[in-house]
């Protein structure tokens, strides 16, 4: 690593390096724990994230709705980038949408090939044309513009949050679009009516006490007693690979994992508009989102924090706990 101090805010996976012997850069590391974890999360992604699924599309369709007036769709149709494709939720979401008869072709980019294989397999029934793109959006081949930009669930996976929306500048066309949601609120993540509510939410959950006596746990306790196996779930997964390769000397904790790849979530402050509006000075904020009022994404609420989910909604209030926005390039 030298003599250099990593910039924030990769000085947190600085120090979890120093703690299990890694030797490569602090950006080499996030970039292989991002990707090996990732690939294996792949494996269990849409089961375990059936929440975004049933709750994003909304999201992804008051945003459309939002840039129709402006109407950002050329004669030719729109040519869209997924940056973070995962497995295909953005894509699919925003061809749902207002815009989605718009579309006429999706170039889907990420780190993970594991990712891109899901989002590929969901793409081939889009009934339009698509393209992979394995790596960063600074791989994409050069002078390659996109009229919409969609990112979900990405923004704070990202250390150099600057640099990325750079090289968003890079790739969208003359009056396009950029669209990211699924962040974690930096300009309203200590809101005492947001911090009010999700505590309300939290009180009404199940007990942590009783939580270990939900089927998944007593199944994964039966498998290891009779096989005298470990459950090889991705964080598991992903140690056995980290380890393997050398690149740790003793396994990660849990909150390690997600202190490195979830570099912006809660305690790394979230993902700030005001902050992004300086980062982004091409381009107008044509619409500002948030939701998940309670902290959890609404299909997963009971009937009276949904309706007061939706409520909030149709206000606009924008203290929620995450939040989504759409920029249009000027010029």
């Amino acid at each position: 690593m030298g003599t250099t101090s990593p910039p924030e805010p990769l000085r947190i996976v600085a120090e979890i390096m120093a703690r299990h012997g890694a030797r490569c850069t602090a950006e080499e590391f996030h970039a292989a724990v991002n990707v090996t974890f990732h690939d294996f999360e792949s494996e269990v992604y849409d089961r375990g994230h059936a929440d975004m699924w049933d709750s994003l599309p909304r999201e992804f369709s008051l945003l459309a709705d939002d840039c129709l007036p402006s109407d950002p769709a050329p004669s030719g149709g729109l040519r869209v980038l997924d940056i973070g494709a995962g497995t295909g939720l953005a894509s699919a979401c925003i061809l749902k949408t207002s815009l989605g008869s718009r579309v006429n072709s999706i170039g889907l980019l990420d780190t993970s090939p594991a990712m891109l294989r899901q989002a590929a397999k969901k793409a081939q029934n889009w009934g339009i044309p698509f393209e992979i793109h394995h790596g960063l959006i600074s791989d994409l081949p050069a002078g390659r513009t996109y009229d919409l930009i969609v990112t979900c669930s990405v923004l704070h996976h990202v250390p150099d949050l600057a640099d990325f929306l750079a090289q968003v500048r890079v790739h969208q066309a003359p009056r396009g679009v950029f669209i990211h949601l699924q962040d974690p609120n930096g300009d309203y993540l200590k809101d005492p009516d947001l911090q009010r509510r999700m505590a309300e939410i939290s009180r009404s959950a199940i007990p942590e006490s009783l939580q270990r006596f939900k089927p998944k746990r007593i199944i994964g306790r039966l498998y290891r007693e009779i096989t005298g196996k470990q459950c090889t779930d991705p964080i598991s997964k992903t140690n056995q690979a980290l380890l393997k390769s050398g690149i740790v000397a003793t396994p990660l904790t849990v909150t390690e994992i997600y202190d490195i790849t979830d570099i912006h979530v809660e305690d790394g402050l979230g993902i700030s508009i005001q902050r992004m509006k300086a980062w982004m000075p091409d381009y107008d904020c044509i619409s500002q989102r948030s939701y998940a009022f309670f902290g959890k994404l609404a299909s997963t609420l009971p009937s009276d924090a949904r309706a007061v989910e939706e409520k909030m909604t149709l206000e606009r209030a924008l203290n929620g706990l995450h939040i989504g926005a759409a920029w249009r390039l000027r010029g």
